[in-house]
């Protein structure tokens, strides 16, 4: 389940590349690429507890979030 939500997000990703940079054709590899590097690099920078633009897919989890302070 998780990999099917997480290649929804990096499709999303790499969709919105395309369209910022002038829908160009042809590169449909490059964006998908792309998008996934950089999803890799903000989960692995928020599993670090650093601040991210990471959005995690919604995942049904069995415990409470917790607050950081």
């Amino acid at each position: 389940m998780l990999h099917k939500e997480l290649q929804e997000y990096i499709s999303a990703r790499s969709l919105a590349l395309w369209e910022r940079e002038g829908r160009e054709p042809g590169r449909e590899d490059e964006y998908w690429e792309r998008a996934r590097a950089e999803v890799e690099q903000e989960l692995m920078q928020a599993l670090a507890g650093e601040r991210t633009n990471f959005v995690p897919p919604h995942l049904s989890i069995s415990t409470r979030p917790v607050r950081s302070p």
